[in-house]
């Protein structure tokens, strides 16, 4: 893969999602995209909730659509990972479970499952025989999970910008609300991006900090209380504040990390969509690379990109890399 963002060419192969057609054609949430060793593309559309699953080429295979807390079923899905088995694995906080699914020719099968507990917002990954999760916990956010639950934490919670300024008690929901981070598990371990806040960190298969690196030119997220009762959060209305909305591999030697840069909260009719990507090196987290041109990337997989677009409606791109 390149190590620059200039001159970047992009073939696309497929295109999915369209503005009227079958459930598994309209996307109305596009939220996570991942891809498996043998091209397979998972969906995770929020706007149903639904999971959709597609072969190399764009191929329809088979929905996760029925909603509930039996097995098979999603409640409120929020990350979306493959085992090196091959197997589609959905993490569900609304019914605290992860069930896996083995992938047929147009079938997705259910497995099992097990317990998991998290509260706020949380990554998901796995890699080898090992999954992992985020969130605050004893002071540590990323959890190694097992049939029962975490059977080893690490990683310190970052701070939270503005939280000093609280309450106690909304200093503590402050940290555990904003301090877990988005997760990839790659061959050298587990990297945990702050979604709200300027790190970015690799931990070892042992949970040892490889090493930590805070973004530069980064405006944080800032949390605050207008009455001393309830929790806010303030964006930088000129500069903008950076709200993370995408870490995928770039090769197999450099992460892609992306940012949205908000105003506001919530965004105003008409605000246009900007995304800073900064490519990182794996060995040491050295940033090699920046771009405010590069659109939404949510899955990755060797030479090939899938961009997910909104506008005029939601779709998912995949794209060759030159």
């Amino acid at each position: 893969m390149p190590s620059s963002f200039e001159g970047l060419v992009f073939d696309t192969i497929f295109e999915l999602g369209k503005e009227t057609g079958a459930s598994h054609e309209v996307f109305e949430g596009i939220w996570d995209v991942e891809v498996d060793s043998d091209g397979h593309l998972a969906v995770l559309d929020l706007g149903g909730p639904r999971v959709h699953l597609f072969d190399s080429d764009g191929g329809y295979i088979s929905s996760l659509t029925e909603i509930g807390l039996e097995e098979g079923q999603i409640d409120r899905p929020s990350g979306i990972a493959w085992s090196d088995s091959g197997r589609l694995m959905v993490w569900d906080p609304g019914s605290s479970w992860v069930s896996t699914f083995e992938v047929g020719t147009e079938t997705l099968a259910f497995k099992n499952r097990w317990r998991a507990f998290a509260f706020g917002e949380t990554g998901f990954c796995s890699v080898g025989d090992r999954t992992y999760i985020s969130y605050l916990l004893n002071g540590k956010i990323i959890h190694e999970l097992g049939v029962g639950g975490a059977v080893r934490s690490f990683g310190d919670a970052p701070r939270v910008a503005g939280a000093d300024e609280l309450s106690p008690e909304l200093q503590e929901i402050a940290v555990e609300e904003l301090t877990p981070s988005e997760l990839l598990c790659t061959r050298s371990g587990v990297i945990d991006v702050s979604f709200v806040q300027s790190m970015v960190r690799l931990h070892d298969e042992a949970g040892a900090e490889v090493w930590s690196k805070a973004f530069e030119d980064f405006n944080p997220i800032v949390v605050y209380s207008d009455d001393g009762i309830g929790l806010g959060r303030q964006f930088d209305q000129v500069s903008g504040s950076y709200l993370l909305r995408s870490v995928v591999p770039w090769g197999d030697s450099m992460l892609l990390i992306q940012h949205e840069i908000r105003m506001h909260e919530i965004p105003e009719d008409g605000e246009t969509e900007i995304f800073e990507s900064r490519l990182f090196r794996l060995d040491d987290g050295a940033e090699i690379a920046r771009s405010r041109s590069l659109p939404l990337v949510l899955g990755a997989q060797g030479d090939r990109l899938y961009l997910v677009e909104n506008i005029p409606w939601s779709k998912v791109t995949a794209v060759q890399i030159y």
